[in-house]
């Protein structure tokens, strides 16, 4: 699963497409992806892996102004950005191609440029960010939900999956009050499938809110708190979908027909509600797009 396993693909990422050597193309394949929307809704940050380095970039949602944020070592893989909600820094992880877990640690780096900071732990992934900018959420080895406290650096379990079954990327509503999942992912499974799940930021009152015949995850709240878009992939996560749920109704609709490519994958919602980002496999490499939360105005902007 691609959000599950991005450690491993990273290294797979920085391989020519196959077909074309860098040689033959002039440069090095470029692959952008995990975006993530600034508070203001007018940046998206992103993963881009190019050669052997993967560093952190940012665009504006118009698709002008991009500009690379993090310059990491040969071999050190910077990823999975996320915003502070005061707009001003930016979080994200970093890793080595060997690893099979982030190898690094939370780091964070002014959003208009300059030195990056360790935050810490060790060995974290993380995908969201509280509302009040005091704690991170992460993924753990053992595949649980956990939230890390900034200020006291201190790490709480909040959600242990049931036996024999993975959780996935947790994201925290925009009151601070649920956090959303993909959940019941069981590795063993012949077909891989998996549903969203919603808790108390506690970690009380875990129940599904989307259950899926395929596997879902990466969920991304709507502003006002109805809604979930998050990817739901099949096929061995050869194609992907972004579906946007009513948590009233439980409707799921697919909004990514319309986008021409079969892997659309790791969505995220603009802050203002006009907009929902995610990452699309072209054939040069992945993209990061926009498009309307109906499915309208699909448009590639790296």
């Amino acid at each position: 699963m691609i959000a599950r396993t991005a450690w491993l693909l990273a290294l797979l990422l920085l391989a020519e497409w196959p077909g074309q050597s860098a040689a033959q193309s002039g440069t090095a394949k470029k692959n952008d992806r995990w975006p993530a929307f600034s508070p203001d809704s007018r940046a998206i940050a992103f993963e881009r892996s190019q050669g052997k380095s993967m560093d952190i970039y940012v665009i504006g949602v118009d698709g002008t102004g991009l500009r690379r944020l993090t310059r990491e070592a040969p071999g050190v893989l910077a990823m999975s950005p996320a915003w502070f909600p005061d707009g001003r820094h930016i979080l994200y992880t970093t890793t080595v191609p060997a690893s099979d877990y982030p190898s690094g640690s939370f780091f964070t780096i002014p959003s208009g440029g300059g030195e990056a900071r360790a935050l810490g732990p060790a060995g974290a992934r993380a995908h969201s960010i509280s509302p009040d900018g005091t704690s991170i959420l992460f993924l753990t080895k053992s595949w649980a939900i956990a939230r890390f406290d900034i200020a006291t650096a201190s790490v709480t379990v909040l959600d242990i999956p049931g036996s024999g079954t993975w959780d996935t990327e947790g994201a925290w509503s925009h009151d601070g009050a649920e956090i959303a999942f993909g959940c019941n992912f069981s590795p063993n499974d012949r077909v891989s499938r998996s549903d969203i799940c919603v808790m108390r930021a506690d970690g009380s009152n875990r129940h599904i809110v989307a259950r899926r015949a395929d596997a879902g995850e990466w969920p991304a709240w709507s502003p006002d708190g109805t809604r979930l878009a998050f990817q739901a992939d099949c096929e061995g996560f050869s194609q992907g979908s972004i579906v946007v749920a009513d948590l009233a109704d439980g409707t799921a609709n697919d909004i990514s027909r319309a986008t021409g490519y079969a892997l659309n994958e790791t969505p995220a919602w603009s802050p203002d509600g006009r907009w929902i980002a995610f990452q699309v496999k072209a054939r040069d490499g992945y993209r990061i797009g926009v498009m309307h939360p109906n499915g309208s105005g699909f448009r590639l902007l790296t």
